[in-house]
């Protein structure tokens, strides 16, 4: 889409409109007809309904539009995913937002293929808003503007936090309970200490020894330390891109990371735990002197060559920090 040409265009049909004085309360009452024959209160638009109660800069409330194409036979699934989330965030403005200050609308491309195309339109979905022009709630600048869909706008939160801080209200979305979530919590956590109350009756753990125990303690203490619950909480990206196109495994700033991070530095981790542990309990037992001597070299060069390693990761993560030891 080239999105000046469209804009450009859409402004330039709204000053028309706005000679015309089409703009006003019978356009509001016709948006807020259109929503109330949808469930979640978003308005299904045509061209002529776009162009009459959308477009115009002199109303006096504000349209957030998707431009898609929810037709099972064009196969968007971004248009699927953005539909949900608008709808959740257009329930929340319905129950506990002013309705006169803000409309929801969908214009699918089968309502109005003339118009994408005559807006240049190739990539859908688009989100648009056609801010007031008039009245308390208007901007400076009502020209029409389009909304970045990044990953975190793409969340009903992201969304609300976005087009309230555009429009300067509190949007509050309207996410509906998971109940199959607390249920299917409900019954992990019963099977788990249904299975803890027959281990404890069937099983002797003191046979399972301690070098057992040390193992699952020292993998949950690895697992903490190397970030896992922060992506839990945050849910990073797997891994990302850099700017040449190659993968990139490491975000260059301390704020954030991706979740591969975790498993590197973890199994970073374990390899220079296992490589003390083999120097202090088993090399000195070795009853050749020049076997330990080799398996003690070996295992120092691993265990400089992963910690120098873990030393450059914190360097890329870290710019400032000064020091490093073989690696850069």
């Amino acid at each position: 889409m080239r999105l000046l040409g469209a804009l450009g265009a859409l402004s330039f049909a709204g000053q028309l409109l706005l000679s015309c004085g089409v703009a006003g309360a019978q356009s509001l009452s016709e948006l807020q007809a259109l929503a109330k024959k949808d469930g979640d209160s978003l308005a299904r638009l045509d061209i002529e309904a776009f162009m009459k109660n959308v477009v115009p800069e002199s109303k006096n409330y504000a349209v957030v539009v998707q431009l898609t194409a929810l037709s099972p036979k064009y196969k968007c699934k971004p248009c699927v995913e953005l539909d949900k989330t608008l709808r959740t965030v257009a329930r929340g403005w319905n129950r506990h937002g002013d309705k006169d200050q803000i409309v929801f609308a969908s214009m699918d491309v089968e309502d109005g293929e003339e118009l994408f195309h005559k807006m240049k339109i190739e990539q859908i979905p688009r989100l648009m808003v056609f801010p007031a022009g008039a009245g308390p709630h208007a901007l400076a600048n009502a020209s029409p503007r389009e909304m970045s869909l990044k990953e975190e706008t793409m969340t009903p939160e992201g969304m609300s936090a976005k087009l309230g801080s555009l429009l300067g209200v509190a949007i509050k979305p309207d996410i509906p309970v998971n109940y199959g979530k607390y249920l299917r919590m409900t019954l992990a956590v019963q099977a788990a200490g249904a299975g803890a109350y027959l281990a404890y009756k069937l099983v002797n753990l003191r046979m399972l020894g301690r070098n057992l125990w040390a193992i699952a303690t020292i993998m949950f203490v690895l697992l903490m330390t190397s970030g896992f619950m922060w992506n839990k909480i945050n849910d990073p990206p797997y891994m990302g891109q850099a700017k040449g196109g190659e993968v990139a495994l490491f975000v260059p700033t301390n704020n954030q990371q991706f979740a591969v991070e975790t498993q590197i530095v973890a199994v970073t981790y374990a390899v220079c735990a296992l490589c003390i542990v083999i120097l202090v309990r088993h090399a000195p037992k070795i009853q050749s002197a020049d076997q330990r001597t080799l398996i003690t070299l070996l295992f120092v060069a691993v265990l400089m060559l992963m910690f120098s390693y873990l030393n450059s990761v914190f360097r890329l993560k870290m710019p400032g920090y000064p020091f490093k030891l073989l690696l850069e």
